[in-house]
């Protein structure tokens, strides 16, 4: 007598779709939460090396500012002259018709400071599964149903009597 014929849907166990359905739902739930912190912990990073960058410019400007003062730059002398004590030049005189300037700070340092940056932004993709892996609430549920679908997976497979 030849042995009975297994058909496909004999040999199938639909436990391994519960299985890979509660490993596909854990493993998202667990690399979105990852990669949601991986780009806030890069985007503080941007932020501080974009500060960086800004702060070592401006001291950059501070010291050059400092070595033309030292070196007594004519064109800087003559600035600090004009803005600190308000004094002309001997022998300067206005031109005609233009108006004297309203009065102005005599701090030279919003000139030396860099034009300020952008900061850079958060990107993210919004998708739905994104909302529910990283939501308060939605985020317990799913860990819920992943486990309860891979609990249900790794149940033995029910013998016909």
């Amino acid at each position: 007598m030849p042995p009975p014929r297994r058909n496909l849907a004999d040999a199938l166990d639909p436990g391994w779709l519960f299985l890979i359905a509660g490993l596909a739902i854990l493993s998202a739930t667990t690399l979105i939460g990852g990669a949601d912190e991986l780009a806030r912990t890069r985007l503080a990073r941007d932020r501080a090396l974009t500060l960086r960058d800004l702060h070592a410019e401006r001291i950059d400007r501070h010291e050059a500012y400092l070595a033309a003062i030292e070196s007594h730059d004519p064109v800087v002398i003559e600035s600090l002259v004009l803005t600190q004590l308000n004094a002309a030049p001997a022998g300067a005189h206005p031109i005609p018709g233009q108006t004297l300037p309203v009065a102005r700070s005599a701090s030279v340092f919003p000139a030396l400071d860099p034009d300020p940056v952008p900061a850079p932004k958060l990107e993210h993709n919004g998708s739905l599964l994104e909302r529910l892996a990283t939501g308060s609430r939605t985020r317990l549920g799913l860990i819920a149903s992943g486990g309860i679908l891979l609990l249900l997976g790794l149940l033995p497979r029910a013998r016909p009597s």
